[in-house]
């Protein structure tokens, strides 16, 4: 029998991990695991977990937000990088927004994601670097970025997703705050100030769909990269207003393209957010796309391994 860990962290979200523990438990076992139950007790601890005992395993599942998964996620790339033996990994979203999930066709509803790491298939799943530090599915920058991380638990718990939108509102006047960098990719060289720039491996983040619109495939080894221009005129607003309004970008104020490899470099020290968590500050940083860094497991119909597909 397949030994299975199941980390679940207990303040995730609004759906109460523990309300459908024992329904996940039992789905986990009738598709032939032996289920070990730990939960998590702060931050690191899940990453903690993982490293120590995650060899001892066949599958390691977690349960939480996005947050919770870039912690697991963290903790079996260090164990590859080590040449430790690495379990798959299995998913139950239980967070607020639950980008990731829907980007890999995984149900939001708990104990129909159970089903999924019982019955589903491993696929390899890429990941990036923002400097040294690891991320599932988006690192950004600019406007609004920091709302995820901002906003209290408690109002995440009790509104939801709504609760991004309000807390976002609430900080409007510091939201086109201009960054004068140099963006440098696989295919040439940006210079300008900036408002917004994200570099991801997802079909949304937030919970809304890209701004512009994007081919995107979770195992091509490159990044989805949108990046916004200050717009410090009225004609480049309406320019910007344009092109998100079409989600097409129009290589003077708004710019979409993919890359395997970023280098960002600014005269100041600019915030970053990785999977919806504070990710640092940086005068310059380099973004790196690891091809096929885990094995995830996902619906056998997922659709958007392989060739890129429009999102």
């Amino acid at each position: 029998m397949k030994k299975l860990l199941l980390l679940a962290n207990p303040v995730a979200g609004i759906t109460g991990t523990e309300r459908h523990l024992l329904a996940i438990i039992d789905r986990l076992c009738v598709g032939g695991f032996e289920v070990t139950v730990e939960t998590t007790q702060g931050k690191g601890h899940l990453t903690s977990i993982i490293t120590e005992k995650g060899g001892g395993y066949d599958v390691v599942t977690v349960s939480g937000g996005d947050g919770t998964l870039n912690e697991a996620a963290t903790a079996l790339m260090k164990m590859k990088s080590e040449g430790k033996r690495v379990p798959l990994l299995g998913y139950i979203p239980a967070g607020t927004v639950n980008d990731f999930a829907r980007s890999h066709d995984i149900p939001t509803n708990m104990v129909e994601a159970a089903d999924v790491v019982a019955k589903g298939v491993a696929r390899g799943c890429d990941m990036g670097l923002l400097g040294d530090r690891p991320f599932v599915y988006v690192a950004a920058f600019g406007t609004f970025t920091d709302t995820s991380y901002s906003t209290p638990q408690k109002l995440k718990n009790i509104f939801g997703k709504v609760a991004y939108f309000f807390h976002g509102a609430s900080r409007l006047q510091y939201a086109l705050r201009p960054y004068k960098m140099k963006i440098e990719y696989d295919g040439g060289v940006l210079e300008g100030e900036f408002v917004y720039g994200g570099a991801s491996n997802s079909r949304s983040i937030g919970g809304m769909r890209l701004p512009l619109r994007s081919e995107v495939s979770l195992d091509d080894g490159k990044f989805e990269v949108i990046l916004f221009k200050n717009p410090s005129t009225a004609r480049r607003m309406h320019k910007l207003a344009k092109a998100l309004a079409l989600r097409e970008a129009d290589d003077f104020e708004a710019y979409r393209f993919s890359t395997s490899w970023m280098r960002i470099t600014s005269d100041e020290s600019i915030p970053w957010t990785t999977d919806g968590e504070f990710g640092g500050e940086y005068n310059e940083v380099e973004i790196r796309c690891v091809n096929k860094a885990i094995d995830i497991i996902v619906p056998e119909g997922c659709r958007f391994f392989g060739a890129a597909k429009e999102v």
